[in-house]
């Protein structure tokens, strides 16, 4: 069985995707969780990955897979008493 929610690094970053509507390829659109949509390249594909990771695909993760409150930070711009 896949995970419903995989990592892809692309654009810079590492970003993750729902592995039930998209399935990555270098040189092909990949839409991800945080909104954007990375293109991955072949280097992208393997190897060890050292790119930061996308503090908003994180975050949308998290939200998902109904983890508590107190595990899922605020979004960029966003605090407790907004």
């Amino acid at each position: 069985m896949v995970q419903r929610y995989l990592w892809q690094q692309a654009d810079g970053k590492r970003h993750a995707y729902d592995t039930e509507h998209h399935h990555p390829a270098a040189a092909r659109a990949l839409p991800v969780l945080c909104g954007a949509t990375v293109t991955p390249k072949a280097d992208d594909m393997v190897g060890v990955w050292l790119d930061p990771t996308c503090w908003q695909c994180d975050r949308e993760i998290r939200i998902r897979l109904d983890f508590p409150a107190n595990e899922i930070p605020d979004a960029p711009g966003q605090t407790d008493t907004q």
